[in-house]
């Protein structure tokens, strides 16, 4: 798995400090200037080993650290790659209208998720490739395990397997005839979706969709319903000891029983209550989904609009006026993480504080969409940008953070508490101003270099036509870039 598919499928519960801040900053230290040529280029670094170089203000920028880096050409294209065991590396055009990403065993591409293929080796062999024209055209060929090899030409001709629930899906001049496999059942449509028929693994039955349907396998399941989907009788797991029993006439009465629970509803969705023993769990509808009360687990208080009250999977959510305000809070195995938000992004704001009641540790972020962004990672870094009109929508979408941002930050700033050091760049770091643990450095492009400091000072115009510099009580002067 390469770093974008890790971080799009990164688990919230033990990574949410690296899940927020990831996105923030991916440094320690704070970005210095190292020439100001602006508007041709401006070179920055951070220690010994992470630079970055901004060529014609935000539009094209190279970012370079021993892990990894990446060129933009804002906004059309970006590129990376890192310096891990599988060598991952992708390129994006126009985000998200094309994306490439490769590592060692394969790549995988798409054009705008609708065009997308990928070719993956293991030992130098062929394992798998894939080319999907959505919705018109599937091919996949696996070599290794053929039975999941499939080719597909829609609406005329073809399979797909492992899609929409479904082992096999296949037709014949779709909707005319279909084939639809799961669990050894095959259900055929003639045309889909109006007749079906359904035999295989001991099941049959047929409908003529919306009228009437029937399907049954013995000793497993039996389901029936008239004039879909208001009136239907579903009963599954006649295998078991307790089966599981819904039945429905709506929109004037459902009926849902299973293992320890029981749920009625009366002229569906508004009014009726659940009953669930374990774990324990009792909910009344009055007029759902306004007016809901729910106590067990989970835990439900809700007076819609005004007020709701949830606590889910360890999720405690609270809505007042919705949508207006909304605060959510749960706990890592480490933290405490609380999220305010007003309109979900016009103004949003999240913090994270250990459990440790002998740690200091506060990390946080906010957002007032679109004016500006601030963080703090909670070890002293913070960041302040005027103007973020993409990032609130997509926290945690390093293209959009590393391609489409920068176009937007007029200005910036950033500080380390730990060494004492800050830097403020307005216009794409046309000025500059920062507190370096030597003194204060301030930058006017090309035109105005000066630097403060007990050890170190002076000043330099236009790099050198006119400058003097100070090391300890030595004095140089220049003038016309040459030394005097």
């Amino acid at each position: 798995m390469n770093f974008y598919q890790t971080v799009q499928f990164f688990k919230r519960w033990g990574a949410v400090f690296v899940l927020l801040f990831a996105v923030t900053t991916s440094v320690h230290g704070i970005w210095k200037v190292e020439e100001n040529y602006w508007p041709f280029w401006v070179d920055l670094k951070e220690g010994d080993e992470s630079e970055r170089t901004q060529v014609l203000g935000p539009f094209i920028e190279k970012y370079s650290t021993p892990q990894r880096d990446w060129t933009a050409v804002r906004p059309f294209w970006i590129n990376y790659s890192e310096d891990t065991p599988l060598n991952p590396w992708s390129f994006h055009i126009l985000y998200p209208l094309f994306s490439y990403r490769a590592a060692d065993p394969g790549y995988y591409w798409n054009l705008f998720y609708l065009i997308r293929g990928s070719h993956y080796e293991t030992d130098g062999e062929l394992n798998s490739k894939t080319l999907e024209i959505i919705p018109f055209y599937f091919y996949h060929d696996n070599p290794r395990v053929p039975e999941l090899s499939y080719w597909g030409l829609f609406p005329i001709y073809g399979e797909v397997k492992a899609r929409i629930f479904h082992e096999r899906i296949s037709w014949v001049l779709f909707p005319f005839y279909t084939e639809w496999v799961n669990d050894g059942e095959t259900t055929y449509g003639t045309p889909w979706p109006f007749v079906r028929i359904r035999t295989g693994n001991g099941s049959s039955g047929a409908a003529l969709w919306p009228l009437f349907g029937h399907y049954e396998k013995p000793g497993h399941y039996k389901y029936t319903y008239f004039l879909w989907p208001l009136i239907y009788s579903r009963v599954e797991d006649l295998d078991k000891e307790v089966p599981t029993r819904n039945y429905g006439f709506l929109p004037f009465y459902t009926f849902d029983e299973g293992p320890g629970l029981v749920s009625e509803t009366y002229l569906w969705p508004f009014f009726g209550y659940t009953d669930r023993e374990d774990p324990y769990y009792r909910e009344n509808r009055y007029f759902w989904p306004f007016f809901v009360q729910g106590r067990g687990t989970p835990y439900v208080n809700r007076w819609g609009p005004f007020y709701t009250h949830s606590i889910r999977k360890g999720v405690d959510k609270k809505w007042w006026m919705w949508p207006l305000l909304k605060r959510t809070s749960y706990e890592t195995q480490q933290l405490n993480v609380r999220t305010w938000s007003f309109l979900y992004v016009l103004w949003w704001n999240q913090t994270q504080t250990s459990l440790n009641t002998e740690s200091d540790f506060e990390a946080s972020r906010t957002y007032a969409w679109p004016f500006f962004s601030h963080g703090n990672n909670g070890e002293g870094h913070k960041q302040f940008q005027l103007f973020t009109p993409l990032q609130p929508w997509l926290k945690h979408n390093e293209v959009v953070r590393d391609l489409y941002s920068p176009l937007f930050a007029l200005y910036r700033y950033e500080a380390d508490e730990e060494t004492d050091t800050w830097r403020h760049g307005f216009l794409f770091n046309l000025l500059t101003l920062e507190k370096e643990e030597e003194g204060h450095r301030f930058t006017l492009g090309p035109i105005l270099d000066v630097r403060t400091g007990e050890e170190e000072g002076g000043f330099s115009i236009l790099h050198g036509l006119l400058g003097r510099k100070r090391v300890g009580e030595e004095t140089q002067w220049k003038l016309f870039w040459f030394t005097l």
